[in-house]
């Protein structure tokens, strides 16, 4: 696989506009690439409406989604709104779909929760009714779990032939379809799968797999002992060290596994900053 350069992006946080247009502005100054929002019911804004709006403060910034949850949208609703967020933020925006992280999240709203092997039926005709939403004029899907007669598939993408989409993976199903279909996939799995799963995502990806970016999303983030919190976390629970101890790390899963698109959560904004300084588009 050709290197890719290194690109940093960052989880958003704010409780209001003006606090939420700051984070995006100082993630934009600070040199992320992307900011991006997950999906749950807990104490965060909505994705969609909170990265359009966000775009409006900034000018190069780009926006993403890690993940949406395939449960809580009917497609033609996501492809609607995606394409709207694409336009809206002129063309800013990355598209990340899974199947869901956490159970809760259904239980508590009241939405289905399905098997493992369900969940994955449903997220590849999403994909399918997704991809064709953004290219053509009219939409008829006929499948298992969705029925689509004759839509308007209106509005178009900004980007062309779409804005990329990242598939959020962890088991090998899940991973095997990423690399057969996702622009970016998001690796899911711990430092001790890494190996094996990375293996998976090699085999079923063929010759595209060049043409894939890969992800890694970090929760747990202390550099140099900033930010400061109440627990301290071994290394291989996320990025915490020295800054020259995680910025090897990041090289070496970049030569071992291609991971070149990192996310940190965004508590980590200001400790993590000198690394994309040292790092971003090397």
């Amino acid at each position: 696989m050709n290197t890719r350069r290194f690109r940093f992006g960052v989880s958003g946080r704010g409780n209001t506009l003006a606090e939420w247009c700051d984070f995006a502005r100082k993630a934009e100054d600070l040199g992320y690439s992307t900011l991006v929002l997950p999906d749950h019911f807990t104490r965060q804004l909505a994705p969609l409406p909170a990265l359009a709006v966000a775009a409006q403060a900034t000018s190069t910034l780009r926006f993403g989604t890690e993940v949406l949850a395939n449960d809580f949208r009917h497609p033609v609703v996501l492809a609607k709104e995606a394409a709207t967020v694409d336009l809206l933020t002129d063309g800013r925006f990355e598209l990340g779909i899974g199947t869901g992280s956490l159970d809760v999240d259904n239980r508590q709203a009241g939405i289905p929760l399905d098997s493992p092997a369900v969940k994955v039926e449903r997220i590849k005709e999403t994909l399918a009714i997704l991809k064709a939403f953004f290219a053509d004029e009219k939409l008829n899907f006929t499948g298992k779990h969705y029925q689509v007669d004759d839509l308007l598939a209106y509005p178009k993408p900004i980007q062309k032939p779409r804005m990329p989409i990242l598939l959020g993976a962890r088991g090998d199903r899940m991973l095997r379809l990423a690399a057969k279909e996702a622009d970016i996939i998001g690796l899911l799995v711990s430092a001790a799968d890494l190996p094996r799963k990375m293996a998976v995502v090699r085999e079923a990806a063929g010759k595209r797999y060049d043409q894939i970016e890969l992800n890694a999303l970090y929760l747990r983030v202390q550099i140099d002992g900033l930010p400061e919190g109440p627990a301290q976390y071994a290394a291989s629970a996320g990025l915490t060290g020295s800054k020259e101890e995680v910025i090897d790390k990041l090289r070496a899963d970049r030569e071992l596994y291609d991971i070149s698109y990192v996310i940190v959560v965004g508590t980590a904004i200001d400790a993590f900053a000198p690394i994309v300084a040292r790092l971003a588009g090397s």
